[in-house]
């Protein structure tokens, strides 16, 4: 339960910090958009053709092959084996796969519906199935991510992937470049993303120490369990075996 509790903690406060700033008093406006509602006053909006470009350059064989999580963004360096299909990349021709720079957005068109989408942090090289976007300079990365993987913006994503079913659901190019953003001033993105960075932490540390003790209990238990079925502590209203036969 409490876990839970956290874990919504932090998506409210992702979702507020970066849809509605950090000041609490700052006047609002009706942003005209019915699903993004109200903005402070002073933040724009803008489509996203307006402050990307694509980046459509091929991979080199030296470089990680990076991919996009769901949960996490964008991994910051290579990964095992088991992880991805960096075997396989191997023996590919690897100008298939696409060059991303720090600072780049990348989101799995397959995927984006569900919120595969991050800033890059390091020089790699992705999977054709993703999309490479050079943001300009009115907009901060982490900013765009923190606020591409709301629900909010995620459902805006899912609205505009091409698809009969979820799982045939694409975001391609061209409806990627007819949605909106956020635009805060750069000085706001980066107080935004350090307050989110540094409470998300916090949050972060309570949840792993309750699934640590969560797990000191079920050891405890499994322990306790078996000094009971194996006789090496008494069990009240149980009497131990040894003792019943030796006074039989």
């Amino acid at each position: 339960m409490q876990i839970s509790l956290l874990k919504e903690r932090k998506q409210s406060l992702i979702q507020n910090a970066v849809t509605r700033g950090l000041d609490p008093d700052a006047p609002m406006r009706d942003s005209g958009i019915e699903w993004i509602g109200e903005i402070p006053q002073h933040w724009g909006i803008s489509h996203n053709r307006t402050l990307f470009t694509e980046r459509v350059e091929p991979g080199k064989e030296s470089l990680p092959l990076l991919t996009v999580s769901i949960r996490s963004g964008v991994s910051a360096g290579e990964l095992s084996e088991g992880e991805n299909l960096r075997g396989r990349v191997k023996i590919e021709d690897q100008t298939k796969y696409s060059l991303v720079q720090p600072g780049d957005i990348v989101y799995n068109m397959m995927r984006a519906w569900q919120g595969a989408i991050g800033a890059v942090t390091t020089t790699g090289m992705v999977s054709p199935a993703y999309t490479v976007a050079i943001p300009d300079s009115r907009i901060r990365p982490k900013f765009f991510e923190y606020l591409y993987r709301t629900p909010l913006f995620i459902h805006q994503m899912d609205r505009h992937s091409k698809g009969i079913t979820d799982f045939r659901k694409r975001l391609y190019w061209q409806e990627f470049k007819q949605m909106l953003t956020l635009l805060p001033p750069l000085d706001e993105q980066d107080r935004i993303v350090q307050h989110i960075d540094q409470e998300s932490t916090r949050i972060d540390r309570a949840i792993s120490l309750f699934q640590r003790q969560i797990e000191r209990l079920k050891e405890y238990r499994a322990t306790l369990i078996d000094s009971a079925v194996t006789g090496k502590i008494r069990v009240p209203g149980v009497e131990d075996p040894a003792r019943q036969e030796a006074l039989a």
